[in-house]
């Protein structure tokens, strides 16, 4: 009897065991999304990065953020440039470094935005992903032609070109991308990104140096369908008294929209292509005195189709740009401030070939859009 009941007890002491084990070993939830916030200031703009940083550490206290990582890479001028995230524990948000990198690291190349997304997200993986891309830009226009064109970032002379960022970003897919940079809700852009995210955000014009104001869309960021026209609506709501233009993109309906302009665009020569009167179209850039690169999409188009083709075309257009707003002026920075009226606004700029352009005309053949919509031409 004594030896029975020594063996009910190691065997109820045993499964109260198991049982512990599996009550201080339960699966582990995974965070409804990381977001990274990739600073590439180590130019004229890092200045702004630490006022940015505490705007989105208000703006997680703001929205009580606890369900979601925020992961922030920030490169500043002469300073070493640095992964850490943000916790909100106890209503403060505090600040734990990940990792610190060499000083010489250059933030502008396609080798280091991959080497950062790639840790934050095996480091915080999460059921979905957002990104934020800070610092200059100037679209899919490319750093090799003219001494002040660039494409995304700038670092010592350094800038990633749109094909080798979708390189960069092609083996992730994210909710959203949030452009905090001139310029980069272009065609040309979003096109080529298209498989990277759900929805795009950004400017087709330039954007205040003060950039997105985070204390007031890290919120929406995190809601379980990331607001998207609501990060958009409060960039705008911030902005209307002063200038800019923003839109919101979404990548699915990129496909249609090229598939409308194909047989308005790949239908024309050069010489029909170069007729068009550019001094008509709405400007959405101002880079050079000498000319203008950028233009309004709808704009474009309009100067190229009419009847069903061109409203196949607006039909696809207001299908793939889910927000769009604009204040009466855009600004720019070209001879210490600029501000133009803005009375076409599709949510998108273009590309429009000219004669006179003829590098740019060359690099534009190598890129997505070009071989989509232009054909053989």
């Amino acid at each position: 009897m004594e030896r029975i009941i020594k063996y009910l007890c190691c065997l109820l002491a045993a499964t109260l065991a198991l049982v512990a084990c599996d009550k201080e070993e339960p699966e582990a939830k995974r965070p409804l999304r990381t977001v990274l916030f990739y600073f590439a200031g180590d130019n004229n703009l890092g200045y702004y990065i630490d006022q940015n940083v505490e705007g989105i550490k208000n703006g997680i206290s703001q929205a009580g953020i606890t369900d979601g990582n925020i992961v922030i890479y920030t490169d500043k001028r002469n300073e070493t440039p640095r992964l850490f995230y943000l916790r909100l524990e106890r209503g403060t948000v505090r600040e734990i470094e990940i990792e610190r990198y060499e000083e010489g690291q250059n933030s502008a190349t396609a080798a280091t935005l991959s080497q950062i997304i790639e840790k934050s997200v095996r480091t915080f993986p999460a059921d979905s992903y957002g990104l934020v891309l800070w610092s200059h830009g100037t679209g899919w226009l490319p750093h090799k032609i003219g001494n002040y064109l660039r494409s995304f970032g700038e670092d010592n002379g350094q800038s990633i070109e749109l094909n080798d960022l979708a390189d960069a970003l092609s083996p992730y897919h994210f909710d959203f991308l949030l452009f905090d940079a001139c310029y980069m809700a272009s065609t040309e852009v979003v096109y080529a990104l298209r498989n990277q995210a759900d929805y795009i955000i950004g400017s087709p014009t330039e954007i205040l140096a003060e950039g997105f104001p985070y204390q007031s869309i890290v919120g929406p960021m995190f809601e379980p369908e990331p607001d998207v026209r609501e990060i958009a609506s409060r960039f705008y709501t911030y902005y209307q008294e002063d200038a800019g233009t923003v839109s919101v993109v979404k990548c699915d309906e990129l496909g249609a929209l090229a598939d409308a302009c194909r047989p308005i665009f790949s239908g024309k020569t050069e010489e029909e292509l170069f007729a068009v009167p550019v001094e008509e179209l709405q400007i959405m850039e101002y880079l050079k005195k000498n000319y203008h690169a950028l233009y309004d999409l709808e704009d474009y188009v309009s100067h190229l189709a009419e009847g069903e083709p061109y409203e196949t075309f607006k039909r696809c257009l207001e299908k793939a740009v889910v927000y769009k707003a604009t204040t009466p002026k855009a600004v720019y920075a070209y001879g210490g401030g600029l501000y133009l009226p803005v009375n076409t606004y599709s949510g998108l700029s273009i590309y429009v070939p000219q004669a006179d352009l003829n590098s740019l005309n060359e690099w534009y053949k190598g890129l997505d859009w070009y071989q989509a919509v232009y054909g053989a031409l």
